[in-house]
């Protein structure tokens, strides 16, 4: 039997999501810092990056309805351990990349870099694939534990794991190279470490925390039936907003240090150690943009009222990406991309509380197809910038369009919020 919980438990619950989530992007991300260097090393030009990202994002996709699907039948409690086995398997298996036995037979002797560049693509698909079933299992436990006035707040914590991941990468391939390792290091300390999350996940959770089609008590209140004409606007809206946020905040993460080093001619270690700080910023973005959630809350606003709110200030920030390209070298610059990267980040946990309002039963697989939109955007938008890039040089054109897209997500929600209201009718 399961032991009684104090009231403490569900927050160090939000704090083995938020481990989670860090393990998460520190995998993702290690590709994204060592770019440049490989660039080089393996002949990974600009095309063949955007080739990786783009096949990433598909996977994700693809992973995020099946896992999703899963995670509504099964629950997160089994989930989890195998998804965050299966992307830390695929981070530690990036290294054989530079393996001449592997190489050889998988390349092309007159293509300079072709194997190690299938090796890449196949870890690189294995590794979106798996990481798509961290969120409907983060999100479905992160339901179950949290009522609506803690989900804010819960949702910050969870999803600041994404910069504190992207924080310490940076810093410790840094610390690598200044030691003189090689580039493979990274990736295998990264995806070993990750393992050692699931004994924490099994002591924490047991067969009753998180059951299947459970949800937390909102204030005494029992969650309502979904009228279908209003499931269907909200999964529209959702649609809209996790596309254009998505593409603020994953493009920014997949080029951002090469943007530095190869436009502006940062020193690694100078964008390395910038790219942490953009990342720590946004760990402020996204708690602070919670947390004004609920200091609204208390003051009296609707729980509708105050996420919109702090969206649009998220959107505002996240829209100074289209401003970046007329900006030189300097501080300014870096001003200006930390507040971007607030905003982008910020504008997730707002997202992740209307997922949560999704009918109870099919949560998993909704998200799951929400999120499968998101990233077959992201993953033709990667494919197409990286060939731009490659043709033209500039990242311009990218810039703004993902620095103006979220606000087409704030028209949503706000017409969301404005318009839709549940009827008796067509419930589910």
């Amino acid at each position: 039997m399961t032991p009684a919980r104090g009231p403490s438990w569900k927050w160090w619950v939000c704090g083995a999501l938020l481990l989670a989530t860090m393990l998460l992007y520190m995998d993702r991300l290690t590709l994204s810092v060592t770019a440049t260097q490989l660039k080089a090393e393996i002949h990974l030009d600009d095309k063949r990056y955007g080739r990786l990202e783009e096949c990433f994002s598909y996977a994700f996709a693809l992973g995020g309805i099946l896992f999703g699907l899963i995670a509504d039948r099964v629950g997160p409690r089994r989930l989890y351990p195998f998804v965050l086995v299966g992307w830390s398997a695929a981070g530690l298996a990036t290294p054989l990349a530079s393996w001449p036995a592997l190489v050889q037979v998988i390349g092309d002797p007159g293509k300079p870099g072709e194997g190690e560049f299938r090796w890449l693509l196949l870890c690189r698909t294995l590794l979106g694939l798996f990481e798509a079933g961290h969120w409907p299992c983060a999100l479905i436990t992160a339901r179950n534990i949290l009522s609506d006035e803690d989900r804010p707040l819960g949702n910050s914590i969870l999803q600041s794991g994404a910069s504190l991941g992207a924080v310490l990468t940076p810093i410790v391939i840094e610390a690598f190279r200044a030691f003189g390792s090689p580039w493979q290091l990274p990736f295998v300390v990264i995806g070993a470490i990750g393992i050692l999350w699931v004994p924490l996940w099994v002591r924490l959770i047991g067969p009753e925390d998180v059951r299947v089609g459970a949800s937390a008590p909102s204030a005494g209140r029992e969650a309502p039936r979904v009228p279908v004409r209003y499931l269907l606007v909200q999964l529209l809206a959702l649609a809209t907003i996790v596309i254009t946020i998505g593409l603020a905040w994953q493009i920014h993460r997949a080029w951002l240090p090469k943007y530095l080093k190869e436009v502006h001619l940062y020193s690694e270690a100078t964008a390395n150690y910038f790219t942490s700080a953009y990342y720590l910023v946004a760990d402020v973005g996204c708690l602070a943009s919670g947390a004004l959630v609920s200091w609204l809350i208390a003051r009296g606003m609707g729980v509708r009222g105050a996420r919109l709110a702090a969206f649009a200030v998220c959107v505002g920030c996240a829209a100074l990406s289209a401003v970046v390209p007329q900006i030189g070298r300097g501080p300014l610059l870096f001003g200006v991309l930390l507040l971007m990267g607030a905003g982008a980040l910020g504008a997730h946990p707002q997202y992740y509380a209307l997922v949560q309002d999704l009918p109870t039963r099919y949560m998993g697989v909704l998200s799951g197809v929400l999120a499968a939109t998101s990233w077959v955007a992201v993953g033709r938008m990667q494919g197409a910038l990286g060939a731009y890039i490659q043709e033209t040089g500039s990242y311009d054109a990218g810039l703004v369009f993902v620095g103006l897209a979220p606000l087409a997500g704030l028209l949503a929600m706000g017409a969301w919020a404005i318009f839709s209201r549940p009827r008796r009718d067509q419930t589910i």
